[in-house]
């Protein structure tokens, strides 16, 4: 095998192993900080880059009074997808030395950033919201997407995009779904969820409604009522974000990822065991799960009256 094949073989797995909207976001930042190298202290892109490189990409955009400051969650992505492109090239990783990693994490201490993170859509919200969906076919797909979103364990916009019809099989009490992919699972192993009682009945309906029988599950519609090859996950933060505006929410809390925080937040709130609940979501940590939760009712959590008394 020649040099030159063996390159071409690794960046074909590589590339066949890492999902589409996964390479592009990489490729995006990837992109923008080999621009600001460029324009900061005239180098084309190269691998390794330097440590003091990274440095002083971080302190540039840390920096609140910068032309374009950044929040370091932002910033750790940047360097997560640099990271990944120096591992791609087999090269020594700058974005891994101690001198970056303490500079994030006294950055961290001293800026105190809270997360930007969506409400919750719970259960009387998407209640609300499916009471805005029509029997028309945009109001007939947007409610099974809304109904899948939340109930089969509070899918991402993602997965939701990328569902297809022959990942569907039928069962007495509605479907199971294989998630191919997602977020967790890059290396594609995959794991099945269930779409039970009024979701199933909404993604039946779509079905009949559609009279789509392969390929993508979800797609654009057209003025015409015709389809287009498929939807996006932009799209289905769009669709959610119409639904809250017309119940009269701030579309600005709202996302796609509200169907994610509610089925979490709907679970705790009706007691159900937070390590069920991430069997169907795909969460691989707890931490990260109980983030998820949004204003659960303490009063009303089961561990608070492990020891039984009167109170008057």
């Amino acid at each position: 095998m020649t040099t030159h094949h063996w390159q071409h073989d690794f960046e074909r797995w590589i590339e066949d192993g890492t999902a589409l909207s996964t390479r592009r976001a990489y490729q995006r930042d990837v992109t923008y900080y080999w621009r600001w190298v460029n324009k900061h202290f005239d180098e084309a892109e190269h691998y390794p880059t330097t440590v003091e490189n990274v440095l002083q990409f971080c302190l540039y955009h840390i920096d609140n009074d910068s032309p374009y400051p950044l929040k370091l969650s932002t910033l750790r992505r940047y360097l997560a997808s640099l990271s990944i492109k120096h591992k791609e090239h087999g090269v020594e990783n700058p974005t891994t030395d101690g001198k970056v990693r303490l500079l994030l994490r006294r950055a961290k201490a001293a800026k105190q950033e809270q997360a930007n993170k969506k409400a919750a859509i719970t259960l009387n919200i998407l209640n609300a919201l499916l009471t805005t969906c029509e029997n028309d076919l945009t109001g007939v797909r947007d409610k099974a997407i809304l109904l899948l979103g939340f109930a089969a364990g509070g899918r991402r916009r993602t997965e939701i995009a990328n569902i297809r019809i022959e990942d569907l099989e039928k069962t007495k009490d509605g479907y199971l779904l294989t998630i191919k992919r997602s977020k967790t699972d890059q290396t594609g192993k995959g794991f099945i969820v269930p779409v039970f009682g009024q979701a199933a009945c909404a993604l039946k309906g779509w079905l009949i409604k559609s009279g789509l029988r392969a390929g993508p599950l979800f797609r654009g519609i057209k003025s015409n009522d015709t389809f287009y090859d498929a939807i996006s996950p932009r799209t289905i933060n769009l669709i959610v974000k119409r639904r809250i505006k017309i119940i009269g929410l701030n579309p600005e809390n709202f996302g796609a990822h509200s169907l994610r925080a509610g089925f979490i937040t709907e679970s705790s709130n009706q007691g159900i065991n937070l390590t069920e609940a991430m069997m169907l979501s795909g969460h691989k940590s707890i931490k990260v799960a109980q983030g998820y939760c949004r204003e659960t009712n303490l009063q009303t959590n089961k561990a608070s009256r492990l020891i039984k008394s009167h109170f008057n």
